[in-house]
């Protein structure tokens, strides 16, 4: 696969209800809209299609307090439409047409918009031309990735020898199962008796401990608030719901995300009374990392202090391709992949990680199950994460917005991933893993 020329891109959007409130930060989620883009391409002379779909989630890619989170879900609504119209006519190998589009996009959006928002759209594109490639070309995602067929080997960055971004890509192997980490909000009830009477009457769980009773869950992720001595009471309420199952258990896993809501003094008062807490062990000893404590605007101005022993996970501050290797030099040790930043960054990501010896990790900013959940995993799966945060079926899921037909599609094609409940498709979680092999199939993330 050499050329590209996209003839085509539009794009609608679908209607989610939050079955759950679901806080990022300062923000609670109730309801947003989930872009789907579709574009017609020429590729080596044969004319495809490819699809994505991405959740627009309000105040996490612009936190300005002036806007309304209906504003930022404008704002992203906006970033799609000018990614649709800069990318007709774009042409030129997959990278390049990538660059362009992303340079292009933004440009097209106020000058104030931050890089995240702004690039939204043009990663909502991009995978929709991966999607157009993969299937021009009769690959899967992970088997396209492995062979370079995006061609990011004649385009290495600077900071990367190309051998070894090549020798990263050989070893991406096909999906097998991926395992679940469960996100615990701020305020999300921990036990059955915390369960208001507002909660949705369904089958699928609640509280904490039922999602552990119901799905086998093993991996959680705690969102904090930035306030050290309110998440350190959160974290002691949380131990005794979680230990059971992380104490001993081989790969057990714990994460914190603190959403940028912590500056540096304060972060270090957590952490010192996080790592001198005794009945706060059992979460110590499974922690991995910490993702974002502090505000994109100075996480990357200064090296990571030394008073900080955990490892720091960028995640708001990987706005740019650049963004990794700097936060590499100046002491991170990690970043999260999201196919809404970038699925070719992501795969840059993975080579970095490989020769740096860092972290990364999957984190899914709600993902729906249908197109969506099934690229963005199939993007994490091909990059090894140990474990995916995946939550937007615990707080919304059912594919809102899908035909019966497309709903019968997913359910028969990828019944490893899906069942039916109460007329609903939900995950196939056992053990808190779901098997993801029928993503081995032409496309980016399947039918």
């Amino acid at each position: 696969m050499t050329e590209i020329r996209i003839e085509r891109a539009d794009w609608t959007e679908r209607d989610v209800v939050m079955r759950l409130p679901f806080q990022f930060g300062a923000v609670t989620m109730q309801r947003t809209g989930e872009a789907h883009c579709r574009i017609a391409a020429v590729i080596d002379g044969k004319e495809v299609e490819g699809r994505s779909a991405q959740l627009m989630v309000p105040r996490w890619f612009d936190k300005r307090p002036e806007l309304s989170a209906e504003d930022t879900i404008d704002e992203l609504r906006d970033s799609v439409r000018a990614a649709c119209e800069a990318s007709i006519g774009m042409k030129g190998p997959m990278v390049a047409v990538a660059r362009d589009l992303r340079v292009e996009a933004a440009a097209r959006m106020p000058a104030a918009t931050p890089r995240l928002a702004a690039g939204f759209g043009a990663a909502l594109v991009e995978m929709a031309l991966i999607d157009a490639v993969c299937h021009a070309t009769g690959l899967p995602f992970w088997r396209a990735a492995q062979g370079d067929v995006f061609r990011l080997g004649a385009h290495c960055p600077e900071d990367l020898a190309a051998d070894a971004l090549e020798q990263s890509l050989a070893r991406i192997g096909p999906p097998h199962r991926v395992r679940l980490r469960h996100t615990i909000g701020f305020d999300a009830p921990l036990t059955a008796d915390e369960i208001g009477a507002d909660a949705p009457q369904d089958e699928l769980p609640v509280s904490l401990d039922q999602v552990i009773g119901t799905y086998g869950i093993r991996a959680f992720k705690i969102k904090l608030k930035g306030d050290p001595q309110a998440d350190l009471t959160r974290l002691r309420a949380i131990v005794p719901v979680i230990a059971p199952v992380i104490a001993g258990t081989a790969g057990r896993s714990v994460t914190l995300d603190a959403n940028e809501q912590y500056a540096v003094d304060s972060f270090t008062a957590f952490w010192e009374g996080f790592s001198s807490a005794a009945e706060l062990a059992p979460i110590r000893d499974a922690l991995r990392f910490v993702e974002q404590p502090f505000d994109r605007a100075e996480a990357l101005s200064a090296p990571v202090s030394g008073k900080i022993t955990v490892p720091l996970v960028i995640d708001e501050s990987d706005d740019h391709d650049d963004a990794f290797a700097e936060a590499l030099a100046l002491g991170w040790q990690g970043t999260s992949i999201k196919s809404c930043k970038g699925v070719l960054r992501a795969l840059l990501n993975r080579a970095r990680a490989d020769v740096a010896g860092a972290l990364l990790s999957g984190e899914d900013l709600t993902c729906q199950p249908g197109l969506c959940w099934q690229q963005d995993t199939a993007m994490a799966a091909a990059c090894g994460v140990q474990d995916m945060e995946r939550n937007g079926h615990h707080f919304a899921g059912g594919m809102q917005g899908a035909t019966d037909a497309e709903v019968l599609e997913r359910l028969s094609v990828h019944h490893d991933i899906y069942r039916q409940t109460e007329g609903r498709p939900a995950l196939r979680i056992e053990n808190g893993e779901v098997a993801v092999g029928s993503l081995d199939r032409p496309g980016f993330g399947g039918v």
